[in-house]
């Protein structure tokens, strides 16, 4: 696949710098047992997310309110990075200040991890956090967010296979509130014989399962008699509620999933798999 940009988006961590005079020699350095955002306030968030992994989604924090509050609270003691000996989950909350400045911390109760330095940390105050980003995650009303399109996941005859991602055209947002759009080609579906593997299923439908739901989804087909054939005609698939009804035999799907960009993220996806209806 070739690609214009490539921007990858980090799994539990979060932005925040400019706060105290610890943050002013930049990330990875040492802080002083104590309380190092004391002194924040809403106002001085410029931009603010939290990434939750599990289940791997980003959500835009609006109101800053209550983040700065939960963060004045937290407590950190000794350095300690034996918080990648964990298992659990990680909350990131990325916040750009108003001055320009960011700086990276990982709520991992019961440690914080900020600029990639691991400090145990107090436990309630932590927990809160974490408790704060899941009631995000459950909020019909948040923003969720993607610098990226989303994973696809093809389930059938309780078995999942995933879905190669191919062509798409995708906007995020920058730090300094413009928008950036990437491009990517990639090889038609029927010249992805190496790379697409077989799922076999005895039902005649697979659901389709996205890390962030899109807003419409169209998917069409070929037979397998047409690998490297990229003039041959396509058949339309029937889908429902991400469920897609397959044809008897053996095809190569590629499903096209859109998202609107009202958030500042969204665009176009495509994604190819090779499925094979058995009796």
């Amino acid at each position: 696949m070739k690609k214009k940009t490539l921007l990858i988006s980090l799994t539990c961590i979060a932005l925040l710098t400019g706060i105290t005079v610890f943050f002013a020699a930049g990330g990875g350095r040492r802080l002083h047992p104590g309380k190092p955002f004391e002194d924040l306030n809403a106002s001085d968030i410029a931009w603010a997310t939290v990434q939750l992994t599990p289940p791997d989604k980003t959500i835009q924090i609006v109101e800053t309110d209550e983040l700065a509050a939960l963060l004045r609270d937290v407590a950190i003691y000794e350095q300690d990075n034996s918080y990648r000996e964990y298992c659990g989950q990680a909350a990131t909350f990325s916040l750009t200040m108003a001055d320009g400045s960011y700086t990276r911390i990982m709520a991992y109760n019961p440690f914080l991890v900020i600029d990639g330095v691991g400090y145990r940390a107090e436990y309630e105050p932590c927990e809160s956090l974490n408790q704060y980003a899941n009631e995000l995650l459950n909020d019909e009303n948040s923003v969720f967010i993607s610098e990226e399109p989303p994973s696809l996941t093809i389930v059938s005859d309780q078995t999942a296979c995933g879905a190669l991602r191919g062509t798409y055209s995708w906007q995020k947002r920058n730090i300094d509130g413009t928008a950036a759009m990437t491009e990517a080609d990639s090889p038609h579906p029927l010249d992805c014989k190496d790379l697409l593997p077989l799922l076999e299923t005895t039902e005649g439908t697979a659901t389709l399962r996205f890390s962030w739901e899109p807003g419409a989804v169209s998917v069409r087909c070929w037979s397998d008699e047409h690998w490297e054939n990229t003039t041959a005609e396509s058949e339309d698939v029937d889908v429902d509620e991400n469920v897609m009804t397959l044809k008897p035999g053996a095809y190569i799907y590629e499903i096209t999933a859109e998202w609107n960009t009202n958030n500042d993220y969204g665009g176009t996806a495509s994604y190819s798999a090779y499925l094979k209806t058995i009796e």
